[in-house]
């Protein structure tokens, strides 16, 4: 796996992706030179069969990438893999069909259309079934040792476990078996004791291991360390490893002085004007191209309840700082009557027939680009909390004022990695990777939560 945006990001899903592209431009140019032949193929020339090729892949790959084929830890049974692939080509022929409307003369036509989606369908199956068996199977292993027997070394151990189809195995654990906080769950077996562990890492071929154990003043194996280090092996402490290969970081088990002393909690002036000018940009854009679409969502919300349009709510920003959030009312009017704010739930009552659908689209949430024109919002960052919530979640977790180190956002990575938040154990987890957000922020950081957003909009995904 290589490291981007400090996150393991794997070779396989790369490699899965370009030889996918290549395979369905060859089916394409496969149908064109069988048909060619015959004269079946009309004035198409090879450059055209290319330039088709390449349409086919994008609506193909899109309908892959949405459904999460190229996202290799979440592995499928075989019906599963042939129903979405299915999908996806269906979503070839609904976009060929739309470029051959909109441009007539670039369309797929006549038999080369019904043999391009055969020969795509058909090759893709067989290298969908192969690769997963590669995987599976056959695909060599980076072999994982987790150096600790406690809750941390678990957490770690799981996480491993939870992502081997990415080319990573845990072996097991190395630590005190009569520690009596010992504590791996299922993650995996207590291989030997400290005294062993450079025999143990040359017997299995070792080549990472994480330390993680949380006291360092009392039992810390620092000599089998060094000597392990001297040997060639990689040793790596284990908040960073979790961090890359999670997505989050964990705030159970860190020390204040993690978040002290990493560099990445310090954000450069020029890093944040620039954020601040390309959302501005960005935000008066997409408000004039929405503008359509706003205005009959303003006349559905008048037309199916009484009230307001727009529903405005006090809001936590930067620096504790509260703003008035901007959003299309998809709840009636009674809806907190007692003065009293709470979560939304599922299947909530009361939400509007309107309300849901502007929900399940994300489109009550759109109105909130004035907030971003405005400098309260950011299109990118942790969600702002209502003030009740916020002084709640700051008493019950460490580390939540830092969500407030930067401007809050229109979608965030933890709306992208995380579902809808509506419980304090949920916030916790979404508190992570916040924190994951805001160490590692960058516009590069950006681009990629908007890439991810638009897939779970279309999708309908975690909305309530």
């Amino acid at each position: 796996m290589i490291t981007l945006e400090n996150r393991f990001f794997p070779v396989r899903s790369a490699v899965c992706f370009f030889v996918e592209g290549g395979i369905i431009l060859v089916s394409v140019l496969a149908s064109f030179s069988l048909l060619h032949k015959g004269g079946d193929t009309g004035v198409l020339g090879f450059q055209d069969a290319i330039a088709r090729g390449i349409v086919v892949a994008f609506f193909c790959q899109t309908g892959m990438y949405m459904l999460d084929m190229y996202d290799l830890k979440l592995s499928q049974s075989w019906g599963e893999m042939f129903f979405s692939l299915i999908f996806a080509v269906g979503i070839v022929c609904i976009g060929i069909g739309m470029v051959s409307y909109v441009f007539p003369g670039f369309g797929v036509e006549g038999n080369m259309y019904y043999l391009t989606v055969l020969f795509v369908a058909f090759f893709l199956l067989l290298w969908r079934l192969s690769f997963d068996i590669y995987l599976t199977k056959i695909a060599p292993k980076e072999n994982i040792l987790v150096l600790g027997t406690g809750d941390v070394a678990g957490l770690v151990g799981q996480e491993i476990i939870n992502r081997e189809r990415l080319g990573i195995k845990l072996l097991g654990f190395v630590g005190p078996s009569d520690d009596p906080h010992h504590s791996t769950g299922t993650s995996g077996k207590i291989l030997s004791d400290y005294q062993d562990l450079m025999e143990v890492v040359r017997k299995l071929d070792v080549r990472k291991v994480v330390v993680a154990i949380n006291e360092r003043r009392g039992g810390y194996p620092l000599q089998f360390l060094l000597d392990l280090r001297a040997s060639g092996c990689d040793v790596l402490e284990w908040p960073g490893f979790f961090e890359k290969l999670a997505g989050r970081i964990p705030i159970d088990n860190l020390a204040p002085s993690y978040f002290i002393f990493q560099e990445g909690f310090r954000k450069s002036h020029f890093l944040l004007y620039s954020r601040r000018i390309v959302n501005l940009m960005v935000s008066m854009f997409l408000f004039l191209l929405l503008l359509p679409v706003l205005l009959l969502c303003a006349v559905l919300i008048k037309s199916e309840s009484p009230g307001p349009i727009f529903y405005t709510q006090e809001r936590v920003g930067r620096g504790g700082r509260t703003f008035r959030i901007v959003k299309f009312r998809s709840m009636r009017i009674d809806a907190e009557e007692d003065g009293c704010p709470r979560w939304a739930s599922v299947q909530d009552e009361r939400i509007t027939r309107i309300g849901k659908i502007l929900r399940r689209t994300r489109l009550d949430e759109v109105p909130q680009l004035i907030n971003v024109m405005k400098g309260d919002m950011n299109l990118v960052g942790p969600r702002p909390e209502r003030p009740l919530f916020v002084k709640q979640l700051t008493e019950t977790f460490p580390y939540y004022a830092l969500r407030h180190t930067i401007p809050p956002g229109l979608t965030g990575w933890a709306q992208v990695m995380f579902k809808y938040c509506g419980t304090l154990e949920e916030s916790k987890e979404k508190l992570q990777y916040d924190l994951f957000y805001i160490k590692n922020l960058s516009l590069k950081m950006d681009l990629l939560v908007l890439f991810k957003t638009i897939k779970i909009v279309l999708l309908g995904r975690g909305a309530r």
